[in-house]
């Protein structure tokens, strides 16, 4: 997170490239370590950093930054790489225990070597929260690390096929800068149909780069009906090759994977006729009107997701004239998204479905009109500001990994919305007006989706305004066939972007709620239910809401949308005595949350509206039960109650 430069005011830059100034957290203040008089608190463990030493070998770093010691015998550490779950360790399998205890940390390597250009890491500490925590927003870790190129043999597991019998033959290749030495010992995992098959031990013969070798396992593994049988080489030492990581493949043998649950959904008028595209007349067609070539080139893609294949662009689509791509990557991508919904439909990957939505939401998550903007003039595409939102969706798979590995995925679009919201509020963060986009994210046009939630090595997970927090909701959300679309909201300071969540009839006021300071979930936690309206409660807060009159002085409709905001969100501070209260007192005294209370700080002047937030009563009941908090915290001593308040907010902060 950045730290303003300013105490009470943050420049940002929205995606309409106009600045604007929004509340936010008072400067950080350096607080010295602080422990509570008595027994200390709970261990508080995080994923501080991601890297790689001078091998390439991927290190995490862990950090106990709580008052209590780390328990032996609880917790795990799990790792993926583009997606993948390639780690899964016990913490106290690991060779450097210093992170158990208060303050310190460990960096410790885990068996993954890696190579090439925006790899994609996560590390996951605690996923099934065996270490009692205060904060467990902050377990997960997620960057995209370009190592240094290192040259070497790189195997991977090029093909799989049957022998005339049935019996499995496995390919192995050298995709390296430099061959591979004689007779290298290699283990072959295989399972089929999610069952261990066999181990294999072969000794491959030397491979050049490109070079390839057959292995048939001595033991014939016989696949005698359609099955998925997944293969996974390793070698010895992780010097043996110069990345571990891409080494696996899965394909339905001896047929191939079948469409015929495909055939039949789409076949369902619902599906067929929401399956739009605009091709280079500019005319939508459903997909009856495809031809038979581009019907094959959906095929095609299903059929890599359902061998567990990577279909796509493999980088955010190049520019053309600053901001449109061609038409054979837009096509590219709008096909991912398509066989992303109806592979999960197919695969029942979640527990609602396609069917049950309307025929407008379909057309959020089947046709190409929300996803990209098309110029028929130009016979190109562009992600704009005012379709999906400040975003760049290039890719959905990577979108549906990020969510199921970092366990968003819940029994319910509603719930699943929330975990999402969770985890935007512990780690995203707002743009400033000073930073470059091209720095922030490696792309001249929106944001990558991919660079916002992996954010790159130097990096924070940051958002483009509203209208990019709006758009990373449906970037995310829509690989699991929840639609996501925007509203645009005036409050006080112009129009701003907001998430419309319409098959569970939920939105929330502005889409840097996520990140507002008024609700931070540093300490007492306000849950993101709380955030959200229903659709008919939003339009008569925000969008149709009575003006406030005092004399003929009235709150313009923007200015009451705002102040109802604000108000609503000062409110559930108070209910659940969130930090933003707490540390207001803590940092600047009783006067200064009182202003807080009052109306909106504007440049360190307290600007109301026709009525203040709270009355004078109010405010003072407020205050006094901040105070409460404070020394309860503070085991009775309200100046260490405010010294705990204060670092845990900045913890929360620096580790976003």
């Amino acid at each position: 997170m950045k730290v303003p430069a300013d105490s009470s005011v943050l420049v940002v830059r929205h995606a309409t490239r106009h600045r604007q100034r929004i509340p936010w957290l008072e400067a950080l203040i350096p607080v010295s370590a602080f422990v509570l008089a008595g027994c200390p608190g709970p261990a508080d463990l995080i994923p501080k950093q991601l890297s790689v030493d001078s091998d390439n070998v991927l290190e995490v770093t862990l950090e106990n930054q709580g008052e209590g010691r780390v328990p032996a015998g609880q917790g795990r550490l799990l790792v993926f790489v583009d997606g993948e779950a390639l780690g899964d360790y016990g913490l106290g399998d690991l060779a450097d225990q210093t992170f158990r205890n208060p303050g310190s940390s460990s960096t410790v390597p885990v068996d993954l070597r890696i190579s090439g250009s925006h790899r994609r890491v996560a590390a996951y500490v605690d996923p099934g929260d065996e270490i009692e925590e205060p904060n467990e927003l902050q377990n997960t870790l997620t960057r995209t690390i370009t190592p240094p190129n290192i040259g070497g043999p790189d195997f991977i597991v090029s093909d799989l096929m049957l022998v005339p019998n049935g019996a499995l033959r496995v390919i192995v290749g050298n995709v390296g800068t430099s061959a591979s030495q004689n007779a290298l010992p290699v283990q072959l995992e295989v399972s089929v149909n999610g069952v261990s098959a066999a181990d294999v031990t072969h000794a491959l013969p030397a491979l050049g780069p490109g070079g390839s070798a057959t292995v048939d396992p001595s033991v014939p593994i016989v696949i005698s009906s359609q099955s998925l049988v997944a293969v996974r080489l390793t070698t010895n030492q992780l010097t043996d090759e110069i990345d571990n990581t891409n080494n696996s493949r899965a394909e339905t043998l001896p047929a191939g994977a079948s469409l015929t649950a495909y055939t039949a959904l789409i076949a369902q008028p619902k599906i067929r006729d929401n399956l739009l595209w605009q091709f280079g007349d500019g005319i939508p067609k459903s997909y009856a009107d495809w031809s038979a070539s581009q019907k094959a080139e959906l095929d095609a893609a299903l059929l890599a997701f359902e061998g567990g294949e990577r279909f796509g662009l493999t980088g955010p689509p190049a520019l053309i004239d600053g901001e449109w791509i061609s038409a054979a990557d837009a096509w590219q991508i709008y096909r991912a998204h398509v066989a992303q919904s109806l592979w999960v439909e197919v695969n029942d990957i979640v527990p609602w479905s396609l069917l049950d939505l309307t025929d407008q939401q379909l057309g959020f998550l089947l046709g190409s009109f929300q996803l990209m903007d098309f110029s028929p003039t130009r016979n190109q595409y562009r992600f704009q500001q005012l379709r999906m939102g400040s975003i760049t969706a290039w890719n959905p798979r990577i979108s549906y990994e990020f969510l199921t590995n970092l366990r968003l995925v819940a029994a319910s679009q509603l719930e699943t919305i929330y975990a999402v919201t969770d985890w935007m509020r512990s780690h995203l963060g707002h743009i400033l007006a000073t930073e470059d986009p091209n720095v922030l994210y490696g792309y001249a046009g929106l944001p990558p989706a991919d660079r916002v939630v992996y954010a790159l090595q130097g990096q924070t997970h940051t958002s483009d305004g509203c209208w990019g927090t709006s758009g990373l909701w449906g970037a995310l959300l829509r690989s699991v066939n929840i639609p996501v679309t925007q509203g645009r909201i005036e409050l006080n300071d112009g129009v701003h972007s907001y998430p419309i969540f319409s098959s569970v009839d939920r939105t929330m006021t502005h889409g840097d709620d996520v990140y507002t300071s008024v609700l931070i979930p540093s300490g007492a936690f306000i849950p993101a239910s709380a955030m959200y309206y229903s659709l008919a409660d939003f339009d008569a807060r925000f969008l149709n809401p009575t003006p406030d009159c005092v004399a003929g002085n009235c709150n313009t409709v923007g200015e009451q949308a705002a102040y109802n905001a604000m108000k609503d969100h000062l409110q559930l501070a108070h209910d659940y005595m969130a930090d933003f209260l707490l540390v207001q007192y803590a940092r600047h005294g009783p006067a200064y949350l009182d202003d807080s209370l009052r109306g909106r700080r504007v440049g360190g002047v307290i600007e109301e509206y026709v009525y203040p937030f709270f009355t004078d009563s109010e405010r003072a009941a407020i205050i006094a039960d901040v105070e409460v908090k404070l020394r309860e915290i503070g085991d009775g001593n309200l100046d260490a109650g405010k010294a705990a308040v204060i670092a845990r907010v900045d913890r929360f902060i620096l580790n976003k």
